[in-house]
């Protein structure tokens, strides 16, 4: 068949075709993945990779973040999504989605009847952070945002790295900072509002300096599927 298409298209197969033979006819894709971004990203991504190559087997595991970029340069995953520019050797970091920055709260806390949140209201009620320990690089980011207001906020960290139900939400006085994508699914009685003038956080994918076939394949599904949900900045 390769033969008989263009051959740009010929080649395409024919690397895909290598990729495939790399992991096994059957063989699976290990993607690890930050909880936080498991809410609709990692989804998306792992559906986009089953659909589009018949044969492959995609497993998605979530770890924690310090540990996704040392686990992609040594082999132990071929692929990581991470929030926030994480560091470390031996990995290329690509940008997959830039996301609005807002606040997770109860339905009955007294800021969400507003569309958005001023900055300093959200100060003025006890912040929950993601531990430092867990990912610095998003709890810097997200501290950072209310450096300048007075007074200073009253931020805590959770018990759990990663409370699906958001108990500590539900007294209508705790606010959590977090981005979009994250609060895609709200547990009952949660909602979502945006954060007047916050920067962007990011998600980004995380493959080995030295790529195969296979991760340039899962490159280039990451970045078609980003350009069709408007993941990016035009």
């Amino acid at each position: 068949m390769a033969e008989s298409a263009p051959p740009a298209l010929a080649a395409l197969d024919r690397a895909w075709d290598t990729a495939r033979s790399a992991a096994g006819e059957l063989g699976t894709l290990r993607i690890g993945y930050s909880l936080s971004t498991g809410a609709e990203t990692v989804p998306a991504l792992v559906d986009r990779l089953i659909r589009g190559n018949s044969g492959l087997e995609v497993g998605a595991v979530p770890m924690a973040t310090p540990e996704i970029s040392p686990a992609v340069a040594d082999g132990r995953i071929d692929a990581g999504i991470t929030r926030g520019e994480q560091p470390g050797r031996g990995v290329r970091r690509f940008l997959l989605r830039c996301e609005r920055v807002g606040v997770q709260l109860a339905q009955h806390h007294p800021l969400a009847e507003h569309p958005e949140i001023e900055i300093a209201d959200a100060a003025a009620y006890p912040l929950r952070l993601p531990d430092r320990a867990a990912n610095p690089v998003i709890h810097d980011q997200l501290s950072a945002l209310f450096r300048d207001t007075r007074p200073h906020p009253r931020f805590h960290t959770p018990t759990v790295s990663y409370d699906m139900s958001q108990r500590d939400l539900r007294d209508g006085i705790t606010l959590a900072p977090i981005g979009e994508a994250a609060a895609t699914a709200q547990p009952a009685g949660l909602t979502w509002r945006p954060l007047r003038d916050a920067p962007s956080l990011t998600i980004h994918l995380v493959l080995p300096r030295e790529q195969s076939p296979l991760h340039r394949r899962i490159r280039a599904v990451a970045k078609t599927l980003a350009h069709e949900l408007h993941w990016l900045p035009d």
